[in-house]
């Protein structure tokens, strides 16, 4: 593990995080909800909606980079074209009409009783001591 992970900690400021956690797939999600809404906003000018739809080309164009007969390489380029497209048009579609769809789909958190909630991942094991059976001498 080099210094720099060490440092930031497993996981903190790390962008890549594993399709098991539940916590992907419901971003990938809201994202696509994101931009499905952002598609249908008239604030959005005409040349930004060109990504996605570019994004979607590209998957559907016989033509890749790597070739969908490779049997994950050429599945990965064709996830990787619709998410960067999603995002890059996320980024530079206009900040206001953004966080007006984020807000309206983000999920209410305000009954959640373990929003703040501190959580502590550990692994334990029970010591022994030489001392006696309750740890007195």
């Amino acid at each position: 593990m080099s210094e720099n992970r060490k440092e930031r900690g497993a996981g903190e400021g790390d962008s890549r995080q594993q399709a098991g956690d539940p916590a992907f797939w419901r971003e990938i999600w809201n994202q696509a909800r994101l931009v499905y809404h952002l598609m249908r906003d008239p604030e959005v000018p005409f040349y930004l909606k060109l990504l996605p739809l570019a994004a979607v080309a590209y998957v559907l164009f016989p033509a890749d980079l790597a070739p969908d007969l490779v049997p994950v390489l050429g599945q990965m380029d064709d996830l990787m074209a619709l998410l960067v497209g999603a995002k890059v048009f996320v980024e530079m579609a206009p900040s206001h009409v953004v966080e007006r769809y984020t807000a309206t789909l983000q999920p209410q958190e305000a009954d959640d009783p373990l929003k703040d909630a501190i959580i502590i991942d550990a692994e334990h094991e029970p010591v022994q001591t030489t001392e006696g059976k309750n740890g007195r001498s």
